[in-house]
């Protein structure tokens, strides 16, 4: 029995990303910061979703909800349009549905993304900067206890490049917590996934991401109302895909429940054709986390084992790194800068980058922000902003990339 023809786009498809996507990359073309972790599957099923037409917010965003809520191991997924709208929307929807009011103040830690801190503010909450931790530079529950007032509800910790932030300390001082796990997919604590330890976490598929769906994001919870608040919220506060939709029609006769909108909102929404990339990409996270750990645990010993005036961070008992990307942090005796190092690797095809954002509170953005509190010193955050850089990490990595990094730096500390 012949098998049936391929279809004829399909095949060109395939022919054209020949060798994507990328599995095993060789370490003597360079540590780039990424490699393409998509190929022909995704681009097909993207392209069907187009021929069919139906592009926006469809039956393929529900299908990911569905299956990304479970790999965490929650229960409500609401998808969006990238990872910092996801921010966006967690933080204005707990407030739409009451769980915060306006200047309620939320302690976010001062090494993070921009669009960790912003999406507080944009809320009309009032974000409190917490220093961080020096062993993985996420927030530090004994810092964010000091810093704590009269209108503190809250927390907002980054799980930074891979590293688990700590979520039950946090907890116990009576915070709402909600995580930042944009950089956090596989990483664990106590044996459960980040994004699903506090009441939402948010993620981003952007392309550098573990996986991606070219832009997009999500955010995860087990609160049904807060899900259909988010569901609301992130398409214009109408009822469309509220699981109580039918109800707030009948309570609301004298509009038309095609158009009935009950909570503010934006424009959020994710395309059928990012769906059809995560439908392909998320079968393939896992064994890309695992590579990824392995990369970092190699690199730390590594690092560790060549005795370089550089500070790296393992991974910590009880968690799962998700090596998201490798940080490393320079010693403030060390007799070189780190523009200097940075500017070396470079010139070998090892690429860098600051850690996030930095200092948050030492960006020039953060002092047009009225609704902040700084009410201590950030001294780990300053050594991170001065100091700290990270270099690419990949699920198509290997022992390799860790040996021609460790060789170039000691070839530059060497001279």
């Amino acid at each position: 029995m012949s098998s049936a023809p391929q279809d004829p786009l399909h095949q060109l498809i395939r022919e054209r990303m020949t060798g994507l996507p990328v599995m095993e990359h060789d370490p003597a073309d360079g540590l780039p910061l990424q490699v393409v972790g998509f190929g022909p599957d995704e681009v097909i099923e993207a392209t069907e979703a187009m021929v069919e037409t139906f592009v926006t917010m469809g039956a393929r965003v529900r299908r990911f909800e569905a299956a990304f809520a479970s790999w965490v191991g929650c229960r409500q997924a609401v998808m969006v349009n990238s990872g910092s709208s996801a921010n966006l929307l967690l933080w204005t929807s707990l407030v739409a549905a009451g769980r915060l009011r306006p200047g309620d103040e939320v302690l976010v830690p001062a090494v993070g993304w921009s669009t960790t801190l912003f999406p507080v503010i944009q809320a009309g909450l009032c974000a409190v900067m917490v220093d961080v931790e020096p062993r993985g530079l996420c927030m530090d529950p004994a810092a964010a206890a000091k810093a704590m007032g009269p209108r503190t509800k809250a927390a907002f910790p980054v799980h930074l490049l891979g590293a688990t932030a700590e979520i039950e300390p946090l907890r116990e001082l009576g915070l709402l917590v909600a995580e930042d796990a944009c950089s956090g997919h596989g990483a664990e604590q106590g044996g459960h996934r980040a994004g699903g330890l506090g009441i939402a976490g948010a993620f981003s598929f952007f392309f550098s991401h573990h996986i991606t769906t070219v832009e997009g994001g999500i955010v995860v919870t087990d609160d049904a109302e807060l899900a259909d608040c988010m569901r609301s919220m992130r398409a214009h506060g109408w009822i469309r895909e509220r699981s109580d939709a039918a109800a707030l029609a009948a309570a609301h006769p004298h509009v038309d429940p095609r158009f009935l909108f009950v909570t503010p909102g934006f424009n959020l929404r994710p395309t059928e054709m990012a769906a059809a990339f995560g439908l392909h990409q998320l079968p393939r996270l896992d064994g890309f986390v695992q590579r990824r750990r392995a990369n970092h645990q190699h690199w730390c010993r590594l690092v560790q084992q060549a005795g370089l005036p550089l500070t790296v961070f393992p991974e910590q008992a009880g968690t799962v790194h998700a090596g998201f990307a490798f940080p490393m942090q320079i010693a403030a005796d060390a007799p070189y800068t780190r523009a200097e190092l940075l500017a070396f690797l470079e010139a070998r095809r090892i690429a860098t980058r600051p850690i996030s954002g930095s200092n948050l509170a030492r960006q020039p953005a953060f002092a047009s922000l009225a609704a902040t509190r700084i009410p201590h010193p950030l001294p780990v955050a300053d050594a991170v902003h001065e100091r700290g850089f990270f270099v690419g990490n990949s699920h198509a990595f290997g022992p390799g990339h860790g040996e021609l990094l460790v060789r170039s730096l000691q070839e530059f500390h060497h001279g």
